[in-house]
């Protein structure tokens, strides 16, 4: 299942943006973002203030798009 896929991936890579979720699962940006929404609703992700330039994404010349980080328990 997708959810669990992206579960994992968050799990490795610690951190990642809407956008590139979208693209490592084929997904829409709308869609992936309803499935991260899943799982920040759980508690288990939440979406990071700053981008890792250390900006606000919409600081930056080429935005990422919203980035998710996972919280370890």
């Amino acid at each position: 299942m997708i959810l669990l896929e992206i579960k994992e991936y968050l799990k490795e890579q610690k951190r990642a943006s809407l956008k590139d979720v979208a693209t490592k699962f084929d997904l829409t940006e709308d869609v992936a973002k309803e499935m991260l929404a899943h799982w920040e609703r759980k508690g288990k992700i939440a979406q990071a203030e700053k981008a890792p330039c250390g900006k606000n994404c919409s600081c930056c010349s080429s935005p990422c798009g919203a980035m998710y980080f996972w919280k370890e328990n």
